[in-house]
């Protein structure tokens, strides 16, 4: 199975790259070349997980091509823009108005988040402190700080719109955002943020003709340790004395796959339950029913190293089996096909938002991000509609 399933997943890559359909950060080239090089570390890991089982394979064989497809067909049912280097000849425009009324409330609004998280973890004591600060985080204590916790997209946001702009844009600027977004990334001690910025520069970079494949793949060596530190940062005292460079490796990189053999479809009288959760919870703050909203943290399982995340596939086989990795395949294909060509036709809010999918596509060996974080992609939305909105003007007139 494993060795039909490279097979197949070469095919695609070779089938793209001669007719060149699409480049490095396509949804169908990201999407095949991921999970070919989740199975190909996966054959030469040395034993310190389980391997890889059928339920994983088949839903791989399931999703890629069905996304690809959807996702290629999609792309050229639009028409293309005449303009080739539009990415590089047509420069972001932004609204500096709301531009520079979103970056006053990052400005004030990052310290006084970042504060209220240390005054709660100091209670705790200075021992253990970066522990301490992702404990807090991912136990939902600090749920009273919501509307400072929006500042987190906020400040994502305008590091889009600002590496998009560069160097168009005053350079203190753009460092303020740059320091806004670390700030948030310690306030949490989440490496979700630096593989965001990471991605991101990355990929605005490629597009923009700045470095190449092979700039990536080193800075993807860098960054996979730099997370290797943070964790053992992070971690409490004594926790990860035992834990190597290779077992942080398996736990963060190949775990998701192993893990996701535990999955089970789990039919319950709630219809998607685990992949409509945002619909769920929208649905009971509005009032209109009651309904069960399941918790983005899953419960760790071993496979032997612990972890508790399963891979993209995870909600959509809980619910719907592999019925429901071929349509949710579709759906992805559709969705990343549409915005990856009107990225490439030049659209600025496309191409700001398809910079944070990316990320998403990077890392679907990992988790489900984008159905799950429905409300993040409309925060990205709000701020990037208002800031790159050129018809919008507030005039302020001396009476």
């Amino acid at each position: 199975m494993a060795e039909l399933i490279i097979l197949i997943l070469i095919f695609h890559i070779v089938i793209f790259c001669l007719f060149k359909i699409g480049d490095a950060f396509s949804p169908w080239m990201v999407t095949a070349g991921i999970w070919l090089a989740i199975i190909l570390m996966s054959q030469n890991e040395q034993g310190l997980l389980y391997p890889l089982g059928p339920q994983f394979y088949t839903c791989v064989g399931i999703w890629v091509p069905i996304m690809s497809l959807s996702g290629i067909l999609t792309y050229y049912a639009f028409p293309e823009n005449s303009n080739k280097n539009v990415l590089r000849d047509n420069k972001i425009t932004i609204n500096n108005t709301f531009f520079n009324l979103f970056l006053f409330i990052a400005i004030i609004c990052t310290p006084v988040y970042v504060y209220q998280v240390f005054k709660v973890v100091m209670m705790f004591g200075t021992d253990n402190l970066f522990n301490n600060i992702r404990v807090l985080a991912t136990s939902g204590q600090n749920e009273g700080n919501e509307l400072l916790k929006y500042i987190n997209t906020v400040n994502q946001a305008l590091y889009i719109i600002a590496i998009w702009k560069y160097p168009d844009i005053k350079r203190w600027q753009f460092i303020v955002i740059i320091m806004a977004n670390i700030m948030c990334a310690v306030a949490i001690m989440e490496k979700g943020f630096l593989f965001f910025l990471f991605f991101v520069t990355l990929f605005v970079l490629y597009k923009k003709g700045k470095i190449k494949i092979r700039s990536i793949a080193i800075a993807a060596i860098v960054i996979v340790c730099l997370f290797y530190y943070i964790n053992m940062l992070r971690a409490a005292e004594g926790e990860m004395n035992n834990v190597t460079f290779m077992d942080f490796f398996a736990i963060y990189i190949l775990s998701p796959a192993v893990a996701f053999e535990k999955v089970q479809q789990n039919l319950t009288d709630q219809f998607g339950t685990h992949s409509f959760a945002f619909f769920y919870a929208v649905l009971n703050k509005l009032g209109i029913g009651h309904f069960y909203v399941e918790k983005k943290l899953q419960e760790f399982v071993f496979v032997p190293l612990p972890t508790n995340v399963f891979t993209i596939f995870q909600p959509f086989f809980r619910d719907f089996g592999y019925k429901g990795i071929a349509f949710f395949a579709s759906v992805y294909g559709i969705f990343t096909g549409w915005l990856y060509r009107q990225c490439m036709n030049g659209g600025f809010i496309s191409r700001c938002l398809y910079a944070y999918i990316v990320e998403i596509l990077i890392l679907q060996f990992f988790q489900e991000n984008l159905l799950i974080s429905l409300s993040i992609l409309f925060q990205y939305l709000f701020v990037m509609y208002f800031t790159l909105q050129q018809k919008i003007k507030i005039n302020i007139y001396k009476n």
